[in-house]
């Protein structure tokens, strides 16, 4: 009996600790956005970010060729955009959902992997090989002992990593490796990325590598671009292709710099000739409304100059 008068309060206690409600409490707000942890969501804000810029570019360069009119109807779409933009969290958040991508497609590893495959390893008291990797968002290749990585980002979120835009550097080829991972696609304007393709081969000492990343929507559902072109490309610039990976949501490409840089100077020169002639024509057809720009850009493509004038509509 004592045991069970002993009990009997605890036992009343705990009913009353159970009835008692928990108090409400309110959510704390965020002083910042909170990083992101979804994938989707990821995916969603790096698609659309890359489709609204490259539409905002787009308006902003026709609005030099168009009557006021069409003028005031882009002023209203581009003011549109930038809402759009600020509401998704801008670059920023871009920038999060690129780092949560990278998290699971790590390219650093591919990167590890095919310079070790390849030899290009350094053994014991040898130099780390040069390495240049632009629009760095994390420290998986500066981490590696031999590696010699200079990092830069246009908007740079770690210490390590250098705020750099990548067209301000002089190029002198002395780096054996360039990693460039989500950033072609990202660069606004057709003669921007025909630029950075030129400016990578220039970098790479001859025999250097080049490993590319890009989203499989610029070279598989792209109504201008084709797998099989943009490796033209490259080969116009100067680079042959040596490993391809295929991604759930990109491709990972590995290049070597060709030393045929007569035949690299040859092409470029009649890219360029190919660019001038396909800004005449741009100017006239948008002035004329008989042929809009996509029809223009077919046509190019039936050309021989394929290089620069090309990525007036590569990788969107």
């Amino acid at each position: 009996m004592r045991n069970k008068v002993e009990m009997a309060p605890n036992a009343s206690s705990a009913k009353k600790t159970a009835s008692k409600k928990p108090k409400k409490t309110r959510k704390a707000l965020h002083i910042v956005p909170p990083r992101m942890k979804s994938r989707r969501r990821a995916r969603q804000v790096t698609t659309n970010f890359h489709r609204l810029t490259h539409e905002l570019d787009r308006l902003k360069k026709q609005n030099a060729l168009v009557d006021e009119e069409q003028q005031q109807q882009h002023g209203e779409r581009i003011a549109v955009i930038k809402k759009q933009l600020k509401d998704m969290g801008g670059r920023q958040a871009y920038q999060d959902a690129s780092i949560l991508s990278t998290s699971f497609h790590r390219t650093s590893k591919w990167v590890f992997q095919l310079l070790t495959s390849f030899e290009m390893r350094p053994k014991a008291k040898q130099l780390p090989l040069r390495v240049l990797e632009v629009g760095a968002i994390n420290v998986q290749l500066l981490s590696c002992p031999w590696l010699d990585v200079r990092a830069i980002d246009l908007n740079s979120r770690h210490k390590c990593i250098e705020q750099c835009d990548f067209f301000s550097l002089t190029p002198a080829r002395e780096f054996q490796v360039v990693v460039s991972s989500m950033v072609l696609n990202c660069v606004p304007g057709a003669t921007k990325r025909g630029e950075m393709l030129r400016l990578y081969r220039e970098h790479l000492k001859e025999g250097g590598l080049l490993f590319l990343m890009l989203p499989l929507l610029c070279l598989r559902h792209s109504q201008f671009m084709t797998y099989a072109r943009f490796i033209t490309i490259l080969e116009a610039v100067g680079f042959r292709v040596r490993e391809t990976k295929k991604l759930a949501q990109g491709r990972l490409l590995l290049f070597r710099a060709d030393g045929n840089d007569e035949c690299h100077s040859f092409i470029s020169t009649k890219a360029i000739g190919a660019w001038r002639q396909a800004q005449r024509l741009q100017c006239r057809h948008l002035n004329s409304k008989k042929c809009d720009v996509q029809d223009l850009h077919l046509c190019i493509y039936e050309s021989d100059y394929y290089v620069l004038s090309s990525f007036i509509v590569s990788l969107k």
